[in-house]
């Protein structure tokens, strides 16, 4: 946290010197030079976006008295860094997941399709139950 604190302050303190003549941030990354990096950084993984992946059998589950479809899907050849919970509503209308990888023996996870924190926590269960050593 102390690194960070130190690059945030020299940040600060150097960017009145050149902020004039940069733009603004959303410019920024419509640039060409900029724009192919922005756009592999928010791009999801290609197992996940062709759901190329290694899957087991949905399952039901009811939350906060709603019916849901719960999945797990990993990466080919990789699932121990690299695995995906998925819940369904059970209409098929809305989905919302859990991206999970492992780098350099630190976790990271991106919740995606904005789920509250109910389901939230039951995908974080679901993650549990399919990684019971951690």
């Amino acid at each position: 946290m102390r690194q960070v604190m130190i690059v945030l302050a020299a940040l600060c303190s150097a960017a009145p010197a050149w902020a004039e003549d940069l733009p603004n941030t959303a410019d920024m990354v419509q640039r060409p030079n900029f724009s192919k990096a922005y756009h592999a950084m928010t791009e999801l993984p290609e197992w996940v976006s062709k759901a190329a992946a290694v899957s087991t059998p949905m399952g039901n589950v009811t939350f906060n008295g709603k019916a849901y479809l719960v999945g797990h899907l990993c990466k080919p050849h990789d699932c121990a860094d690299n695995q995906l919970e998925i819940m369904f509503s059970h209409d098929g209308a809305q989905a919302w997941g859990l991206l999970s990888r492992r780098v350099e023996g630190r976790l990271y996870q991106m919740p995606l399709g904005t789920p509250d924190s109910g389901l939230l926590a039951a995908m974080h269960a679901a993650y549990s139950a399919n990684n019971p050593g951690g």
